[in-house]
């Protein structure tokens, strides 16, 4: 009897404290959910709001069967047995509410330990450091870059948004409706349309979370770069502004599978701030590879940097050449003795500042067994950029599409460097009928091997003694993990890859005039987690075979710096080289 007096008291307790309690539910799962990222449509966050649609019917039925309780109380007249019901609906309403609350606090202790430890959901944090939602994807998953970059402010007002995939998609992902007769890279049988498919693309103003959908969308030839183009400037005149753009992970590659698989499977999202101003400065050339006016073996490849990211559309693309007859991309130009522009591809890469030419003419193998392409040999090669049409409001070019080289704002070219658009750039080399077979070795790397108490937002720095091919420079070719020791589990950490020339001192060259030597490579990455007892996390850049140097010779075999500050000795029956040491078979760190 005392049992039932002590629950029908802390029923009346609870009774008084329902209230609080309903009051207190939204701001606790709040505070779990925002920690953990649970509204944000996935499974967590569908997990989320049903336990707080039940918690929220379990404090309305608790005060309902309390209210009928009492009214059994009050209207029993002294008999015993509709007070002994009343009691008896009081210690199970009790009991229940109990049961239900201790549920809670199970799960909330659950979600905040599971969340906190960074592991295969990778949306959760280690007490100090966020891990980045839905951000795996750039570098570990399906993209290799886009522009504006993640976080990135001051971004103009003017600018595209542009996104590179790994693998080509069809134009239905892009474009709503698009019909391309399930032959995707022919373009002459297809259906088009212009409307922008806001399914699969989401771009908004964080501040109304209302979708961008005038825009106009552009696109390279393999279907991998897309350039979205809005039809009003972003932003405002008078304040910065952010914005958000998420990539639906339905979408898929040109062979119907989907591109976002495992850690990525829920797609991507990034945002960036504008600022208040336009871009009207036009790009020009920073530095130029190899060297102006130097001699080469045939095998050399030519590299153009320019001073900010520029346009695909404008800037890379495939020359074709049957005859005199050139077609495809000429807004570049490698002219030889005959005259007619050499035929090979323009690729873009490092953050869409550097085009790469790489010649269709095949010439020999290199280390790995890979062909190697060559310019024509013995002859002096004279490489020209060329400006657009400019409009009515220069810098800007109206037409499209460009018939010269634009940047993300589509300024038109200023090759002389004047702050005047509207001039081409051309230099020159002179190749012998040699190929050049020797590869590249890493110089320095930093952090150093196995060196802790590493900041949690340093960049990782690879210097390589040769200057390397940019577009080989991916994270296909130089792939950045992670795991922590103990679950064996790893986190989402995106990453993507930059680089430059560097003179023979290790300064940066930023003048045509001075002689490239090597380049250095910097993966700028999420924030790492801080390794906080008894969580340990470890960091895993790492160098394939596939990066090459500019005579397009292999990363093989990989020698670089040891740990102690001596080289890695690798050989032919060692050819990897795992935290500085010879290793047969593939590191596995």
């Amino acid at each position: 009897m005392r049992f039932q007096n002590r629950l029908i008291q802390l029923g009346l307790l609870l009774l008084i404290l329902v209230p609080f309690f309903a009051l207190g539910q939204d701001s606790n799962l709040d505070a779990v959910g925002e920690r953990a990222g649970l509204f944000g449509g996935d499974l967590l966050s569908i997990i989320g709001n049903l336990i707080k649609i039940v918690l929220g019917l379990t404090g309305v039925i608790f005060l309902v069967l309390i209210i009928y309780a009492g009214v059994l109380w009050m209207t029993a007249a002294g008999e015993e047995k509709p007070i002994e019901k009343a009691k008896n609906i009081l210690k199970s309403a009790t009991i229940g509410l109990v049961i239900t609350l201790s549920a809670f606090a199970i799960t909330t202790f659950i979600f905040n330990n599971l969340l906190n430890s960074g592991d295969g959901f990778g949306n959760g944090d280690n007490g100090s450091v966020y891990v980045e939602k839905f951000s795996n994807s750039l570098g570990n998953g399906a993209i290799e870059d886009h522009y504006p970059t993640r976080n990135q402010t001051n971004v103009y007002r003017n600018t595209n948004i542009v996104i590179t995939f790994k693998s080509s998609l069809p134009l239905d992902q892009i474009l709503k409706d698009y019909n391309d007769q399930n032959t995707p890279f022919d373009f002459t049988d297809d259906v088009p349309t212009t409307e922008f498919n806001s399914d699969n693309f989401t771009i908004y103003r964080n501040a109304d979370e209302i979708p961008l959908t005038a825009v106009k969308v552009s696109y390279t030839e393999d279907l991998k770069t897309f350039i979205i183009n809005p039809t009003e400037y972003l932003g405002s005149a008078t304040e910065d502004v952010d914005y958000t753009v998420q990539i639906s992970s339905k979408l898929q590659n040109t062979d119907r599978v989907g591109i976002f698989v495992d850690l990525n499977e829920d797609g991507y999202e990034w945002s960036f701030q504008t600022g208040t101003e336009l871009d009207l400065t036009p790009p020009s050339i920073e530095s130029v590879t190899p060297a102006i006016g130097g001699t080469y073996a045939k095998n050399i490849i030519l590299q153009i940097t320019f001073d900010e990211p520029v346009d695909p559309t404008s800037s890379s693309g495939t020359t074709d050449v049957n005859g005199t007859l050139v077609t495809g991309f000429t807004n570049i130009q490698v002219i030889g003795l005959a005259t007619i522009p050499v035929a090979g591809t323009y690729a873009l890469s490092n953050g869409y500042q550097t085009v790469t030419f790489i010649p269709t003419d095949p010439c020999g193998v290199n280390s790995c067994g890979q062909t190697i392409m060559c310019l024509p040999g013995n002859q002096t090669l004279t490489t020209t950029v060329l400006a657009p049409t400019i409009g009515a409001t220069p810098p800007q070019v109206d037409s499209f599409p460009y018939d010269g080289l634009v940047d993300m704002a589509a300024n038109g070219f200023d090759g002389n460097g004047d702050g005047t658009a509207g001039d081409d750039y051309q230099f020159s080399i002179t190749t012998t009928g040699d190929i050049y077979l020797d590869g590249a070795e890493i110089e320095t790397v930093a952090p150093a091997i196995l060196e802790g108490e590493v900041s949690l937002e340093q960049p990782v720095n690879i210097i390589f003694t040769d200057v390397m091919m940019s577009n080989t420079l991916n994270s296909t070719n130089l792939t950045f993990t992670n795991k922590e020791s103990t679950s064996g589990l790893s986190h989402e950490m995106w990453y993507r890859v930059n680089s430059e020339s560097l003179a023979a001192d290790g300064t940066v060259i930023g003048d045509t005039d001075l002689a490239p030597a090597k380049t250095s490579v910097l993966m700028s990455h999420g924030v790492f987690l801080e390794s906080i007892d008894p969580l340990l996390y470890f960091y895993n850049p790492a160098v394939h075979e596939g990066v090459l140097n500019q005579y397009q010779n292999c990363y093989l075999p990989a020698s670089g710096p040891s740990q102690d500050g001596g080289e890695c000795a690798v050989s032919s029956l060692a050819p990897f080289c795992c935290n500085g040491n010879p290793s047969s078979d593939a590191c596995n760190l």
